[in-house]
């Protein structure tokens, strides 16, 4: 599923609401008001009441600045301060802010991915002007100390020297070949050898530089009262410093010159895994709906015709083009008749035109996955974050059920020939070369690679 970055396995997310009603075949949602403000600081901040959900509230900070930002030479800093942020405030020690959050009866999760942070504070609504505030020293009073930085810093290194497993290994493979020479080219976490010498203000730099108002929205979802909490949110986050603005201008990376066909010796088992795939569209792309779509469409017809395969497809959205892939595991007598089988249904989908039944299971599906994130003020939080990530828009939530609606089978077909292995692709296998090796020349030549 998410290796949350930012990753889409066939899961519609990032929307933001305005007032409307929307239905799929099977459900209605009701959508709130939204109430907006842009601080002098240049924060925004959204307020989306749900009195309708009880006395669940959602308070959530996204800042545009993620690990893409990392310094040439410092990979994993970002990731690294995200680690940081409930060990000290100005005033609070960790012990203090779970103290805090168990007060309020919240929890407080912290992410990083590529493209930025986000910071979820779940409680409930009646206590919404003290979550703000906590929310406010956890992220804009942060403090790192000496100690803190170097108990996370054993912690991270000990995750990253254990071994992933099978799946994990081969898709950062695949990750470091499709965006090599760009911000994306490297691991997300860093590596061993140089997370061990990030230092505090390495953290400190990263921390004084990116996160910024002017950057960043706040979004809070509950039962709580719009001008009330605009005027709370007001006086507690406009004290929030502005910094200048980071231009995004990172060089996307490019298609592959020729096919990269790849092959990682593992002479003890008696099972492949395997990835291919190249690039998806930027998430704000207007087509991204159509190839979700035509993925979902894919994805149950490769779950049919190849069931043991333990098969994803992956759907990567982010601020630069991210990466679309289909990945599984199948026994080493059988891998190769069903990676042809997947291409085969990848030249079909081009092709021939979709069934009307088809198109439209796969729709009706979507749109009530799309639906059931509206039933939770966590759901609609992270929802709105997104969508202020990635700037789809204030209409998105009105257009994009219409859009899944009106992607016609061509439309289909056309997102498919766009972003379905289009040119050339990378595809690794990790099995017995001896087992295999009669049967790879069907897919093409192969290198090795080196594990």
């Amino acid at each position: 599923m998410v290796r949350r970055g930012i990753q889409y396995l066939l899961v519609i997310v990032a929307f933001m609401v305005a007032g409307s009603v929307f239905s799929s075949a099977q459900s209605f949602v009701t959508l709130p008001e939204l109430s907006t403000k842009r601080l002098l600081n240049n924060l925004q901040v959204i307020v989306a009441p749900t009195p309708y959900l009880d006395e669940s509230m959602a308070i959530g900070l996204v800042v545009r600045y993620g690990s893409a930002f990392d310094g040439a030479t410092k990979g994993g800093v970002a990731h690294f301060l995200s680690r940081m942020f409930l060990k000290a405030t100005v005033d609070k020690t960790s012990s203090d802010i779970k103290e805090e959050l168990a007060y309020l009866g919240a929890t407080l999760d912290v992410a990083c991915d590529w493209d930025g942070f986000r910071f979820v504070l779940r409680g409930n609504s009646a206590s919404f002007e003290r979550a703000l505030l906590l929310l406010y020293q956890v992220v804009c009073e942060a403090r790192f100390t000496e100690e803190d930085v170097s108990a996370v810093k054993r912690e991270i290194l000990e995750d990253l020297q254990q071994a992933p497993d099978p799946r994990t290994n081969i898709y950062g493979q695949f990750e470091k070949l499709l965006f090599k020479g760009t911000t994306y080219g490297r691991p997300h976490r860093g590596i061993p050898e140089i997370v061990s010498t990030i230092t505090s203000g390495d953290l400190r730099y990263f921390y004084r530089k990116h996160f910024s108002p002017g950057d960043a929205s706040l979004v809070v979802v509950g039962k709580v009262p719009p001008e009330q909490l605009l005027q709370k949110a007001t006086r507690i986050w406009g004290l929030w410093i502005r910094k200048d603005r980071i231009p995004f201008t990172f060089a996307p990376a490019r298609e592959p010159a020729e096919d990269i066909h790849l092959i990682e010796d593992d002479p003890g088992s008696a099972a492949v895994q395997f990835i291919l795939g190249n690039f998806s569209p930027q998430r704000s792309n207007p087509v991204f709906g159509n190839v979700i779509l035509s993925a979902r469409i894919l994805q149950e017809r490769l779950r049919k015709s190849l069931p043991t395969s333990l098969l994803t497809v992956g759907l990567e959205g982010r601020r630069m083009p991210g990466a679309f892939y289909i990945q599984g595991q199948a026994a080493a007598e059988e891998a190769v008749d069903q990676i042809l089988k997947i291409q085969d249904a990848l030249a079909e989908i081009k092709k021939v035109p979709v069934s009307a039944q088809e198109l439209a299971d796969a729709q009706n599906r979507i749109i009530e996955e799309f639906n059931s994130e509206l039933k939770t003020t966590d759901g609609l939080c992270r929802i709105m974050l997104d969508s202020e990530l990635f700037r789809l828009g204030s209409n998105y939530a009105s257009s994009f059920p219409n859009r899944i609606r009106d992607c016609n089978t061509d439309a289909v077909m056309q997102a498919s020939r766009d972003y379905f292995l289009p040119g050339k692709k990378i595809l690794i296998l990790r099995g017995s070369v001896n087992t295999l090796l009669p049967e790879l020349e069907r897919l093409g030549e192969f290198k090795r690679l080196l594990p």
